[in-house]
């Protein structure tokens, strides 16, 4: 099994990751007529890929210092009057 981390330690691990991402990132940033520094269309797999990582990672952070380039969509929460809310629930 993994190892188990306390708040504090899983945050120290998760701005790791972030910090490696960010260097990454750097590395598969887009250079010059949409190719990758990489030499790869850009965005390449791997920029792809460490953007979702440095996403996912951020979240444990608990902090708002970065805009996120990639966002997951929230659901939305049902109203009064929204067709897809059951009229017993009112």
């Amino acid at each position: 099994m993994g190892a188990l981390y306390t708040s504090a330690a899983f945050r120290e691990y998760a701005q790791a990751q972030v910090d490696h991402a960010d260097i990454l990132l750097t590395k598969h940033a887009e250079a010059t007529l949409s190719l990758c520094h990489c030499g790869r269309l850009h965005p390449c797999d791997e920029r792809r890929h460490w953007l979702e990582m440095r996403t996912h990672f951020r979240q444990f952070l608990g902090r708002d210092q970065y805009s996120s380039e990639v966002q997951q969509p929230h659901p939305p929460n049902p109203t009064r009057n929204h067709p897809s809310r059951p009229d017993d629930l009112g």
